[in-house]
């Protein structure tokens, strides 16, 4: 077997876990496998030939070219069916509805049965509901790459959305830019991990006694643009809450768990490597705020963004990039590690979850949880004191 830190093409803290290196090997040697903060990393085995391949389309070792300024909009989709089922404004909805009603194919992130979020692929309209709204866990892409190439062989359109490492990673792999393929990033701030998220969905499964069987991470209040965390258990129990109340959130918010990549990110500025982003716009004047039912932040890329965003049943107003900036941290800068990030990890490996719930994830800052046997020390010395 091949040793598998010396054929790795990247450091790890600087590998984004794309996949272009696991899609791309001509040996199929490399595996994406979740390492010990969850996160899928490649692990090079049997079957490497050193041939270089997975090096020549890895982005964290690439230089990405300056593109022009973005042009900058508020965007929302004219439907208010799609707005009401997207986190935003709708407008990745009304592209993918575009696109897959012409006959093409839209991959994007979705939950499977294991609530693991994972990129697919939709041929229909009536399946393209899973990929509606945010996921902020990093989502396993498998096999995607090579399907975006299979369908583009094909002659047919296809529309790839996904995180910026994501998006370039798929450049890589295909060697260029086909004239059918149409990318959309999407400002995430870093995603969380993978592993993390499971143990908080065994979690909530121990607390309810039933296995959560739906989440939605921005689920939209009906009277207006307010976000939550809502849970669909089986049997028809739900939890409904503000994100930034939950476990989950909180952990988020603090930085607890996000890829380690995350907080060195080239992508965060607004070279961006889609022909369109998609974001959210907080900072809006009030006349757009008040389009209850959210409002996308479109960034155009590419000629090739312009020419579908000028087909799209959109409604928009031009914004400044100035204010696009002002507005959004993942133009900026990556956001800083949590100074508790590597604690939190190492007590993830060491110590019970739920004594890593309840010290990071509660709310309040970070605190000492006793354990066990702390707990039965104190209980038997008050007993002691009481004869």
């Amino acid at each position: 077997m091949a040793d598998t830190q010396a054929a790795l093409p990247v450091a790890a803290d600087r590998c984004t876990g794309c996949g272009a290196c696991a899609n791309g090997c001509p040996k199929g040697a490399i595996h994406m496998t979740a390492d010990s903060e969850g996160f899928l990393t490649p692990v090079v085995g049997e079957g490497c030939i050193q041939c270089g391949h997975c090096a020549h389309v890895c982005p964290a070792l690439k230089h990405r070219e300056e593109r022009s300024a973005p042009a900058v909009f508020a965007a929302w989709a004219e439907d208010d069916s799609l707005r009401r089922r997207s986190t935003n404004g709708g407008v990745f909805a009304a592209l993918a509805t575009q696109v897959l009603e012409d006959g093409g194919v839209v991959f994007g992130a979705a939950m499977d049965a294991h609530l693991t979020v994972r990129h697919v692929a939709v041929k229909n309209t009536a399946d393209l509901p899973p990929l509606l709204g945010a996921k902020p866990v990093q989502s396993d892409v498998g096999d995607s790459f090579q399907q975006v190439r299979m369908y583009l062989d094909q002659g047919r359109r296809v529309l790839f959305v996904g995180t910026p490492c994501q998006v370039d990673g798929l450049y890589r792999f295909l060697g260029g830019y086909p004239e059918n393929l149409l990318t959309c990033d999407f400002l995430c701030g870093g995603v969380a991990s993978p592993g993390v998220w499971q143990r908080l969905v065994k979690s909530m499964a121990y607390v309810k006694q039933k296995p959560p069987v739906a989440v939605e991470f921005s689920r939209k209040e009906p009277e207006g643009t307010g976000h939550r965390f809502f849970v669909t258990f089986a049997g028809g129990k739900t939890y409904d809450a503000p994100l930034a109340k939950t476990e989950f959130g909180r952990g988020l918010k603090r930085r607890l768990f996000l890829r380690r990549a995350c907080h060195t990110c080239p992508y965060a500025c607004a070279n961006r490597p889609g022909d369109l982003t998609l974001g959210t716009f907080r900072g809006l004047p009030k006349e757009l705020d008040e389009q209850k039912q959210g409002v996308t932040m479109l960034l155009i890329n590419s000629v090739k963004g312009a020419h579908t965003v000028d087909t799209l049943a959109l409604k928009k107003t031009a914004r400044t990039l100035d204010e696009a900036v002002a507005d959004n941290v993942a133009l900026r800068q990556p956001r800083e590690p949590s100074p508790y990030r590597e604690a939190f990890f190492a007590a993830l490996r060491q110590a019970p979850f739920q004594q890593v719930r309840i010290k990071y994830l509660a709310a309040g800052e970070p605190r000492d949880v006793p354990t066990p046997q702390a707990l039965l020390r104190t209980v038997k010395e008050k007993l002691w004191k009481k004869r």
